[in-house]
């Protein structure tokens, strides 16, 4: 699920599987996969930027 549309204007691959639910201002650049296996739950926050990244199983991701 995304708040608002991800900006994905340097996008090459996007691969998303499972409960995985996306904040707002989100950027994908390059080759993003993001697999939540099982019951598994991803977040990505608010202003993440994923770039050439793998994600995988439970993740919660926390901006510090």
């Amino acid at each position: 699920m995304f708040k608002t549309i991800p900006d994905i204007v340097e996008l090459y691959h996007l691969t998303v599987s499972g409960n995985i639910t996306f904040g707002r201002n989100i950027s994908l650049k390059g080759t993003v996969i993001i697999i939540a296996d099982n019951e598994s739950v991803i977040n990505i926050p608010d202003g993440a930027i994923l770039d050439d990244n793998i994600l995988y199983g439970n993740l919660p991701i926390i901006e510090h």
